[in-house]
């Protein structure tokens, strides 16, 4: 059993995603925890020493690493694309596992969106995430969670507004900045998350529900085939 009182002074967290995710993560990190990084975690990883694993893109890979879930540790995995019970089909030894919203721009923000299978665990990752010193909100396992599924969709409904020209790029954002008091508009925050994040994030959802009000605006979709962005900066 892992001493949940001695990691608040120090914790050993093994971190992997690419690396913008990854240079957002360490900003809600305290430099009195050890941080190594790595793209993926291999098989032959070892994490014996570790208190905590981290994986940032872990719904964009087709699989992952048997020996994350059964090392015994805390584990965070980014489910937004997939949900914490997708990414963890297969799996029949795991405990200690929670889903986080890391998308970018997501993990800088006051208060981490997790999501957990087990309730029964919420004591001790509440103690975890005191440890890290980290405002949370526990969400309904789902694909999207709640805020990048709210802001997907108001990005793609400003995609609409654009594509029908009922107004400019630069009016939208400026609108739903000064209407709403957004820090910044759909389409630059849309350039800051990524295109293909949006993209895959929506089309999942699109394929999870039959509902017709999450139909991803053409627009979107050609963008992201053509690794477009909504700003040349």
């Amino acid at each position: 059993m892992i001493n949940l009182h001695s990691l608040i002074l120090k914790m050993k967290i093994a971190v992997a995603g690419e690396e913008k995710r990854i240079l957002e993560f360490r900003t809600i990190i305290s430099k009195e925890h050890e941080f190594i990084e790595s793209e993926n975690f291999e098989s032959e990883f070892d994490f014996s020493s570790f208190d905590l694993i981290v994986d940032l893109n872990a719904d964009d890979r087709n699989k992952i690493s048997d020996s994350v879930f059964s090392s015994g540790k805390f584990v965070l995995l980014c489910a937004v694309k997939k949900s914490l019970t997708q990414l963890l089909i297969g799996k029949s030894e795991f405990s200690k596992v929670a889903g986080i919203n890391s998308l970018p721009t997501f993990l800088s923000r006051p208060i981490r969106e997790i999501s957990l299978l087990n309730q029964n665990e919420i004591s001790i990752w509440e103690k975890l995430f005191k440890a890290l010193n980290w405002k949370t909100k526990i969400v309904k396992d789902s694909i999207g969670m709640v805020t990048p599924r709210i802001l997907f969709m108001i990005i793609n409904e400003a995609c609409f507004t654009l594509e029908e020209g009922t107004a400019i790029r630069d009016d939208i954002d400026s609108g739903m900045k000064m209407g709403t008091a957004y820090p910044i508009g759909p389409f630059e925050w849309a350039d800051k998350i990524g295109i293909k994040n949006i993209y895959e994030t929506l089309r999942a959802i699109q394929e999870s529900s039959s509902e017709t009000r999450y139909k991803i605006c053409p627009l979107i979709e050609s963008m992201f085939l053509n690794k477009q962005k909504f700003y040349f900066v």
